[in-house]
């Protein structure tokens, strides 16, 4: 059946108003999603803490005894700790760029004191800042199995790090265990990539693999009451007194530009509520030999029951 070119003009002309209108409504999506995570937590006064341009918007900043405020981000960056000592019970250190321990506080941090930064254990230096007080976690002493943490409070607590990393495989560890019941939902222990790319994807992402090309892990807890449910890539989590060992693999390049510890990486939400004692991260993929290794390191120290998931 022909068409006339009158018809062929209107169905171009339908063509191009529905094209139009859906450009206009995933513009209003993607702009109430940018308001939701970005405008309207700064209209209440929490604004958006992540990158250089945002960490000079000035923040109604709570003051704590000890650390004393910080007020810029070029202060924190002038503070230079020491290196912590080393523990040699970890033996693979190809490609190790994170290792953070919460037994490599500064010198004299008590318990529950805030930590402003925390000291990168491997040869890179990456080490952790937080220059808010109230976006520090506390370090908890003796909290998992007599070994220290540090204690994120599920509301403000995280560290983040800011093209650090770059794009490449990935391996990371972390110790962690969660007896705080309640939060948000959905709280990252850790999560990466650029915007966009790293929300849940259980259906496309195989078990224990990133979603789209960000890293990410999240203790999931629906009811707020700690019960023990599957993460979005099928993980199972612990109960939650029970510290967990944790490993996450990317043989395939992932982004690890914006690598954030304690919440979600593209907006303030998903904040992270229990102990971390420890972290690991390797800009490649550990052999099965390797993670043994690790595996066995952590477990040791950590005196944990069970085997990575």
């Amino acid at each position: 059946m022909s068409t006339n070119p009158e018809q062929r003009s209107d169905f171009a002309k339908m063509a191009t108003f529905v094209g139009i209108g859906l450009v206009c409504m995933m513009g209003i999506i993607f702009g109430g999603f940018y308001a939701e995570a970005y405008i309207n937590p700064w209209l209440k006064g929490k604004p958006e803490r992540y990158g250089e341009t945002v960490l000079k918007t000035p923040h109604p900043v709570i003051v704590e005894a000890n650390p004393q405020p910080t007020n810029s981000l070029d202060e924190i960056a002038k503070i230079k700790l020491p290196a912590p000592a080393d523990d040699p019970n970890l033996k693979v250190r190809e490609g190790l760029v994170l290792w953070l321990r919460a037994d490599a506080v500064q010198q004299g941090t008590k318990h529950a004191d805030l930590v402003a930064v925390l000291p990168d254990a491997s040869p890179l230096r990456n080490d952790a800042r937080q220059m808010y007080p109230v976006s520090r976690p506390r370090y908890s002493q003796g909290e998992i199995n007599g070994k220290d943490a540090l204690h994120f409070d599920g509301k403000d607590s995280f560290y983040y790090f800011e093209s650090n990393f770059g794009v490449s495989p990935a391996t990371v560890y972390a110790v962690w265990k969660r007896k705080e019941y309640g939060g948000a939902g959905f709280q990252r222990l850790y999560s990466s990539g650029a915007f966009g790319t790293d929300y849940e994807n259980a259906k496309s992402a195989p078990a224990g693999q990133p979603a789209y090309n960000g890293i990410y892990f999240s203790a999931y807890d629906p009811k707020g009451d700690g019960t023990d449910v599957p993460d979005a890539n099928n993980q199972p989590m612990g109960p939650p007194t029970e510290p967990k060992l944790h490993k996450n693999i990317s043989v395939q390049p992932v982004d690890l530009r914006r690598f954030m510890i304690g919440r979600l990486n593209h907006g303030p939400v998903q904040f992270f509520s229990g102990q971390l004692g420890e972290i690991l991260l390797f800009n490649r993929a550990l052999s099965a030999d390797e993670q043994k290794q690790v595996e066995s390191y952590l477990t040791a120290k950590y005196k944990l029951n069970k085997q990575a998931q």
